[in-house]
């Protein structure tokens, strides 16, 4: 009988596959049950100074838990039921319900009890209380971002009570209670506080004036609102910090959400998909006649935000190191049980300097986030950790949230296809990453922010660079009169403002690496970042620095 050349290739076909089985892959252990803090020898370093006995204790519990496998499926469950909204009841009746998987509120509990959003305010006297802070958000932002938009919005927005002592005696007790109360009830019957920000617009810009929700001044220190806000993370808080516009200009007020004053005034017109941060709701609101408590003076509202602001930039800096860390760690763990042409995929050159160079970034970020938080403890004691708290903030904003979204790519790429798919920690890291940059304000207003606080006093640039000197030695003084002089163009220059945030982030970045990390680490820094052109593809390390040694510190072996 004729046979057909189909007939052909599928009977030999069928005996290839008979006789020679193809082998799968052996399974690499499951990236879980890691203590995220034991494992992290450049967090440890750039805390040495504020840690004791017991607060090593303490991030080691918080490390372990935010680590384990646990953690990392609650945090999964979150991210694969976000928020929904319930318009309107059985009868018809509107009734704005956001219905939330317990998992996030898990979520929310865990960080709200481990003083999230207000440890670094509560009394004490050691100066460490922002470090303290910023090492438990860097440990919680490794599993998950969403939820912490919400405690990071509650912690900044306590700011803004120093201008109104009435309220802030109401409202701070409340938030530093540790408890996460979540029933929507008026404040007088809540165990526990957490407050938005509803500052966005449809059309909002770097132009912070330009702000199209009405405000009345009403019965002397109320606002009354009309308009709406876009992309309020957490839409069902307690209370809402809204800046809208007065005779007199932008005027800040807190806006409790449940009180009886506000009865069917706030209203939820649409859930926002903004591409990651799955496990939050982020949403467009309606204010129609809702009346909150003035802060500070009527058309005074950039000014009651700009600590507001900074705090979150100091934030999203901190969340931003965390997110990157994961994701290295992800990549390496992969690397190092994942076979390619016969060896394992760290023991081949390019992937193994690809990997060296994402950890190396990675640590700049954690030594940055926290020497910027080292500066918050001692800016009432040191003109220079002033200076850098009020400088560095902004530049290692700008820095950390351009570059971070790369760096979760860069590692999605390198675990491969598995890592795309939107539920993998990989590709959630990645969107999380993207998303975040976006909700403390854009890159560009940060580094705006920064030039401007430089034309309005040029010595704290100086009190900045001397501190940052200190550390970076005699021999990187070029590096500190470069920054100098490109900071006093930028003042008078706009267009320079990116270049001068990326250069001082950069300095600060490698001045933090100088003073807590091995000499190797920071000059491997200092060569591939400063002194030469760096390039946005990572991998490009060179001969001169030992891949597996800086991989090795950076990222230790299970």
């Amino acid at each position: 009988m004729h046979k057909t050349m189909d007939d052909t290739l599928n009977r030999r076909v069928g005996i290839r596959r008979a006789t020679e089985p193809v082998s799968s892959p052996a399974r690499p252990p499951e990236y879980a049950g890691l203590n995220t803090f034991a494992s992290d020898p450049v967090l440890a370093a750039t805390l040495d100074s504020a840690l004791d006995e017991a607060g090593e204790d303490h991030l080691k519990a918080i490390g372990a838990y935010w680590g384990s496998a646990e953690a990392q499926e609650v945090a999964r469950i979150a991210a694969a039921c976000p928020p929904q909204l319930r318009r309107t009841d059985f009868d018809g009746y509107r009734v704005d319900q956001l219905e939330i998987h317990p998992a996030y509120h898990a979520l929310m509990n865990r960080s709200v009890t481990a003083g999230l959003a207000s440890s670094a305010w509560e009394d004490g006297d050691d100066r460490r209380q922002h470090r303290m802070r910023a090492a438990v958000l860097y440990l919680t932002a490794q599993c998950d971002r969403g939820h912490l938009t919400q405690v990071c919005a509650t912690h900044a927005s306590v700011a803004a009570l120093a201008y109104a002592s009435d309220l802030e005696s109401e409202l701070f007790p409340l938030v530093a209670t540790r408890r996460y109360d979540r029933k929507p009830a008026a404040l007088s019957e809540k165990g526990g506080a957490t407050i938005t920000l509803a500052l966005t617009e449809r059309d909002s810009c770097a132009d912070r004036s330009a702000v199209a929700m009405r405000g009345e001044v009403v019965a002397g220190d109320r606002l009354r609102l009309a308009g709406d806000k876009w992309f309020v993370c957490a839409p069902a808080a307690d209370v809402a910090l809204v800046l809208a516009r007065t005779i007199e200009g932008p005027t800040a007020a807190m806006v409790p959400r449940y009180g009886p004053e506000n009865a069917d005034t706030i209203t939820i017109e649409a859930l926002r998909d903004v591409g990651g941060l799955a496990s939050q709701a982020v949403a467009s609101l309606s204010f129609q006649g809702a009346t909150g408590r003035i802060l500070g003076e009527p058309g005074r509202g950039l000014h009651v935000l700009r600590d507001v602001r900074t705090l979150l930039q100091l934030d999203s800096t901190i969340v931003a190191a965390g997110a990157m860390r994961a994701a290295v760690g992800r990549a390496v763990h992969h690397a190092r049980y994942r076979e390619s042409f016969g060896k394992l995929l760290v023991s081949h050159p390019l992937h193994a300097r690809l990997l060296a160079d994402l950890a190396l970034e990675s640590a700049a970020h954690t030594a940055l986030a926290m020497r910027v938080a080292a500066g918050f403890d001692q800016a009432f004691e040191r003109d220079g950790d002033h200076a850098l708290a009020r400088l560095v903030t902004p530049a290692a904003r700008f820095y950390t949230m351009t570059v971070a979204p790369q760096v979760a790519l860069a590692c999605t790429e390198a675990i491969g296809g598995a890592a795309f798919d939107a539920l993998h920690p990989a590709a959630r890291l990645h969107a999380d990453l993207t998303a975040l940059a976006q909700w403390d304000g854009t890159a560009n207003e940060a580094a705006m922010d920064l030039v401007m606080q430089v034309d309005r006093d040029k010595a704290v640039l100086q009190d900045a660079l001397g501190e940052l000197g200190a550390d970076l030695g005699n021999a990187n003084a070029d590096l500190i009169e470069d920054t100098l002089e490109l900071g006093e163009r930028a003042a008078g220059d706009a267009s320079l403002a990116r270049a001068f945030a990326e250069q001082l982030a950069m300095v600060a970045a490698a001045s933090a690496m100088r003073r807590n990390l091995p000499r190797v680490i920071a000059d491997a820094y200092i060569a591939t970042r400063l002194r030469e052109r760096f390039r946005a593809g990572f991998g490009t390390l060179d001969g001169r620095f030992d891949a597996a040694a800086i991989l090795d510190f950076i990222v230790p072996e299970d």
